[in-house]
């Protein structure tokens, strides 16, 4: 069974199970707890007796791209006479979309069987979405087989935005508004198809949800297609200005570069090693910047041929990643970081270079010292003289003194 599609069941059940889905013929764990119910915001959307609604809507769950088609026809609950109430199932799709005629032709199958096998009357004879019986539809193999990419939707964008349609919903009509529809999904997260008329004037009286005719359903693609236009004309525009700022951009850095290296060369004459590798990483930057815009020109072209700008927007921000990624890697060369740390070939003194290990204040403290220890000399020398000549004075005195002095002394 192919994985990419699968469909859901619901029902509203009264109490106490109220609204219920169920995925069935496929789908994932993880898509079941994330996306959103089918139920219909009754205040806004309501079916009567003998009406139904088709829609078409986007989700992002489970990690996954999702557009879902589905059907909503009247039925009653088991002991509950309340209006609004219904059945319905929706085909999900996972990344890709299959053909409209085979969508519409295997939902309203499998609708019509889940009608037969769980209705009596109109009423619901089941009491949960996981007790209905369903049957394969018919051609739902042949689904696989006729996929195709949806590539031009935000489907993490949610607008919370509904629109309904007044219109035909005979297979035939039904066919072209499902195909034109998906490109609508941009603006609004899911988008109802109704022909009854009861539907459309309860709808255009709450004033809830915006509702058109089939005039106006043109009237919105052709304003999407006008937004469109305008934004691919912006996109090549943007997408030409960048290419030219790239030469002035280019001009100027590998000029800042050029330079740099001039001043490596002349102050680093011994370190020829790095100043070939830089010389390596401006080749690479020269060649990444004229390879980048080539591909901003291949983008424009393919911008203007296919006119897909969510896919152009795509290419250019991966091309853009890579480009930042190799530029950022070249840019900051080895050699050059000397450079702007002494730009004007100033050098910082260093603990190596410095002439006084101890800065000033260590050498005006040593020369205090020096000067009290020189003080501290001088002043032992001239108590040593001073000493001397006493000695000297006290010798001449005792020589030239009279005897008579000399006696009494001894005495």
């Amino acid at each position: 069974m192919d994985s990419a599609y699968f469909f859901s069941a619901f029902g509203t059940f009264g109490n106490p199970n109220g609204f219920r889905q169920t995925f069935f013929l496929g789908g994932t764990k993880a898509i079941a707890q994330e996306i959103r119910t089918f139920d219909l915001k009754t205040d806004a959307i309501q079916l009567f007796p003998q009406s139904s609604i088709y829609s078409i809507r986007k989700d992002y769950a489970g990690g996954c791209n999702l557009i879902s088609y589905s059907v909503y026809t009247f039925a009653k609950e088991q002991n509950s006479d309340r209006g609004g109430t219904f059945i319905g199932s929706s085909l999900l799709f996972v990344n890709k979309v299959a053909s409209e005629g085979l969508i519409i032709g295997a939902l309203n199958d499998f609708q019509n069987i889940l009608e037969r096998n769980n209705l009596s009357d109109g009423i619901i004879t089941v009491n949960h979405s996981d007790q209905f019986s369903i049957q394969k539809p018919k051609d739902f193999d042949k689904i696989g087989f006729n996929v195709r990419e949806v590539d031009e939707l935000d489907f993490t964008r949610s607008n919370n935005s509904y629109l309904v349609v007044y219109c035909e919903t005979n297979a035939a009509q039904l066919q072209i508004f499902f195909k034109k529809a998906i490109d609508l999904l941009n603006v609004y997260d899911t988008i109802y198809f109704t022909q009854s008329h009861e539907i459309g004037e309860f709808v255009k009286q709450k004033g809830i949800f915006k509702i058109v005719d089939a005039d106006g359903f043109k009237k919105e693609l052709d304003h999407l297609e006008e937004e469109r236009i305008r934004i691919l004309q912006n996109a090549i525009i943007n997408l030409k200005k960048e290419k030219e700022d790239l030469k002035d951009e280019k001009t100027k850095l590998l000029e800042d570069l050029n330079r740099l290296i001039s001043q490596n060369e002349k102050q680093h004459q011994e370190n020829d090693l790095k100043i070939k590798e830089s010389k390596n990483g401006i080749a690479i930057i020269n060649k990444e910047y004229d390879q980048y815009s080539e591909k901003i020109e291949e983008v424009i072209r393919n911008l203007t041929a296919d006119g897909k700008i969510e896919t152009a927007k795509k290419r250019h921000s991966e091309n853009k990643r890579l480009f930042t990624e190799i530029l950022h890697q070249n840019k900051n060369i080895e050699s050059l970081s000397p450079l702007s740390s002494s730009s004007n070939g100033r050098m910082q003194p260093t603990k190596d270079n410095q002439p006084y290990p101890h800065g000033l204040s260590g050498f005006h403290s040593s020369g205090r010292n020096q000067e009290k220890e020189f003080k501290l000399d001088g002043f032992k020398v001239a108590t040593l003289i001073l000493s001397l000549l006493l000695i000297g004075t006290l010798v001449v005195c005792f020589m030239w003194m009279p005897g008579k002095y000399l006696e009494k002394l001894s005495l």
